[in-house]
This record gives C-alpha cells, structure tokens and sequence, in this order.
C-alpha cells in the first residue's frame, strides 16, 4: 500500500516549525546571507594572506594605506546616497512602486557618479603629494594613483548591493562585495602571482576586481526589479534624496574615519612594515563585522518597513533578536582571536606574529560592537538619522583624537587602544539614545527580561 500523499514530508515539517518560531524569518533570512559572508570572509582573509606573504610586511603597508585612501574617499564621493538609497528603496519596494523605485536609482547613482568622478580626479592628481609631502614615502604614490582609479566602480558597487538589500534581496547584496570582489581579487591574485611583485601591481588587480564585479552587480540588479511602466505613485525629487542622504552622510564619513582613520594615522609616525603588521591584525579582528553585517542586511530594509507602517512593537522585536543573535554567532570567534592570536598571524608570515596585542586589543573593541547588535541602523531607519550622524561624528573625533595622543606614544598599540576604545563609546551612546528614544534596549538581553519597555516616541 503506498503512503498517503497529504502527510508532509520530514523537510516540509520542519520548514513549518522554523517559520512559526518567532525567530524563524530572521534566522532563515540571516542564515543565508550569513553563509555568504563567511565564505566572503574566508576568500578576504585568504586574499590578505596571500597578499602578505607575496608583498611582506613593507609591501601590504604600502597596499593599505592606498586602500583606505580610497575607502574613505568612496564614502565622500557618494554624499551618503548609500543609506538614502536603502531607505528609499525600501519603503518603495515594499508598496511595490516600480516607478519610484526607478526614480530612486536615477537619481541616487546619477549623483554619486558625479560626485565620486570628482573626488577620484582628485586623488589621482593629489597622489604624488599625498605620498611625499604627507608620508614621506614616494613608494606611496603609484598605488595610491591606481587605487584613485577604482574609486568609482567600487562606489556604484556599494550602491547597487544597498539597492540590491532594499528589494529584499539581502543574498545578493551580501554576494556581490562581500563574496564576488575578494572571490575575483584572489583569482587575479593566483593568475599573475610572478608578475605581482609590488604594492603598484596588487592595486592592478583590485582595480580589475572591482571594474568585473560592478558589471556583475549592475546585471543582478537588472534582473531583480521589475522595469517600470509607470510614473511613480509618489513623485521623488532629488532633494529628498539630499534631505535624507546629507545627515547620514555625516555618520557615513564619521564612520568610516573611526574605522579605518587609525592606518592613515599611524602611518604618519611608523614605519610601512609597521603599518602592514597593524593592517594584517585589523583586518583579522573586521572578520567579526560579517557577522554584525549579515543580521543587519536583514534587519535594516525590515526596520524601515516597520516603522513606516507604524509597527513599534515589530521594531523592538526585531532589534532585540537580531542584538542576540549577532552576539551569540560572534563571541566564540572572537575568543579565539583573543586566545590564541599568535597562530592566527602566523598565517600572514613570522614577522606578523608581532601584531598579536594588537589583535586582542581590537578584538574586545569589536565584542561591543556586536553586543550592541544593529543598533544604528535602527536610529537611522526609524528616523533618527539626525541622533546617529552626531553620535558617529562625536566618535569619529574622539578616535582621532585619541590615535594623535597614543600612536606618537605606543605605535600600533596605540592605535589599536584608540580605536577600540572609540568603536566601544559610540556603540554605547547609540544604545542610550535608543533606550531614550525608541524604548529599545539594544544589549544581548532576552525582551522578557529587560526592564519595562517605554512607549515608543512619536516619528521625530
């Protein structure tokens, strides 16, 4: 006798019993972006090590203080478009108005061209005296120049996975700069490995990285959103966009000064080897952020949903799982790099091992940061955008600050105390403002043991 056909299968079952949990949405979406970012981890440390031990310590110093030229200059060139782009396009994928959705990527990527051209023929031509007059190194200079020239690819890059992450397709734009950029660097990277011998020749390939991987990003894009046949049922003119983009651009550039201002820094006082040693530890200890980044991949489209349509108590639900989940999923890596920091950086070469302070250090910065979970994304999707700019600029200060007083003192000590310290204090302000604003506690603590919730404000 056959069995009967209306029995769910063992998969079906379990599928049924994940989504009724209420942590299901968020781990099964978390879940695949997750797997993506750990294999995009996995192919970015690969790529530094094997960047380190192709260039040693002097040459990778050389590399990263070119990259985080650019990173930085990124940020200034898309005026914060990138968050504007993600609230925008949320909101409008989720009423299913493809004509302003349209209207969002004319607008946003057509301003960020400009705006990037600019910075990047700026650095282009600034190259020589940035690397002279300010480091002292005119090693610098052609790295830096052929950085200058991925700048632009790399900004429409970013645009298009946050685009990308406002139609809900959070997979995808985990996929394209997190597993496609270091996936195809590394390739390039193994292909001419007798012809990279240099800073000068690892730029080449991260500009061949990026110039493949925003063709692939714009297709996706494509491909994913339905084309418009209509005019939007909102109109979107592009000083909404400047409205809501400018003050997140200040947390953008805050931000990324307190992330990576601490390389530039201290190669002002130190040596290229000495930047190379810190870079390889501060880049091990960012390993940690894929996991921050893949729940808030989720969680920040779903935040601005949430509190458009009203829905308080689905926002502090939302924060509070996503907060124990980041922190659960992140504190045993980043023990081992507290524990055991020596093997880690012995992968990058002998002389890397000497980074092991700097690792723990950076580290226990990191562990607030992922304790506190997603916890800017929320003031900035629930329209506290202007709180998050003050509070990452007050951060941003404090951590330059703070590398100007300890890195002439400690070296790379120095800046790694400065940088934790400055990651730890900012994360801590935003879940004050949280907590006073919105009634969220944004620490790893259960909903059901937190002390009463305040109602939640009125949209400022």
């Amino acid at each position: 006798m056959s069995r009967p056909t209306d029995t769910p299968s063992l998969a079906r079952r379990l599928q049924c019993r994940i989504q009724a949990s209420p942590w299901g949405e968020l781990v099964l979406r978390s879940g695949t972006v997750l797997l993506l970012r750990i294999l995009g981890a996995g192919l970015g440390f690969a790529f530094n090590v094997a960047l380190a031990r192709t260039l040693g310590a002097t040459g990778l110093g050389l590399y990263h203080l070119a990259l985080t030229f650019i990173l930085i200059a990124s940020v200034v060139g898309r005026v914060g478009m990138d968050a504007a782009m993600l609230k925008f396009g949320a909101t409008s994928c989720a009423d299913k108005d493809w004509g302003r959705v349209a209207a969002v990527h004319r607008l946003g990527i057509g301003t960020a061209l400009l705006c990037c051209g600019i910075v990047a023929t700026c650095t282009f031509v600034a190259a020589d005296w940035i690397a002279v007059t300010l480091y002292g190194d005119a090693a610098l200079a052609s790295p830096l120049r052929i950085m200058s020239l991925s700048l632009v690819p790399f900004s429409l890059l970013s645009l298009y996975a946050e685009l990308l992450k406002a139609g809900q397709h959070q997979a995808l734009s985990s996929f394209i700069p997190g597993v496609a950029l270091p996936g195809v660097n590394l390739l390039l990277l193994f292909v001419f490995a007798r012809e990279i011998t240099d800073a000068r020749m690892a730029s080449g390939v991260y500009l061949v990285g990026t110039l493949v991987t925003v063709v692939a990003a714009y297709l996706f894009w494509r491909l994913s959103v339905p084309r418009a046949n209509a005019a939007p049922t909102q109109p979107l003119r592009l000083g909404q966009l400047l409205g809501t983009a400018m003050p997140m651009y200040g947390a953008a550039m805050a931000d990324v000064l307190m992330t990576f201002s601490d390389v530039l820094i201290l190669g002002l006082f130190v040596s290229s080897a000495e930047v190379g040693i810190y870079a390889a530890a501060a880049r091990t200890a960012l390993l940690t952020r894929f996991l921050l980044l893949a729940t808030s991949s989720v969680a920040a489209p779903r935040f601005a949903a949430l509190h458009a349509a009203g829905d308080a108590q689905g926002v502090a639900t939302l924060a509070v799982r996503s907060t124990i989940l980041t922190t659960v999923a992140t504190v045993p890596l980043l023990l081992v790099f507290i524990l055991l920091p020596e093997p880690i950086l012995s992968l990058f070469g002998a002389q890397f091992v000497a980074g092991a302070p700097v690792l723990i250090v950076l580290s226990l910065g990191q562990f607030v940061n992922a304790a506190t979970g997603p916890v800017g994304y929320l003031l900035n999707m629930s329209g506290y955008h202007g709180i998050e700019g003050r509070i990452a600029v007050a951060g941003a200060v404090m951590t330059i600050a703070l590398c100007f007083a300890l890195v002439p003192m400690w070296g790379v000590l120095g800046a790694a105390a400065a940088n934790a310290i400055g990651t730890a204090v900012c994360n801590l302000w935003r879940v004050y403002f949280a907590w006073s604003r919105l009634g969220i506690l944004m620490l790893p603590i259960p909903q059901a043991l937190q002390p009463g919730r305040r109602q939640m404000a009125k949209q400022p």
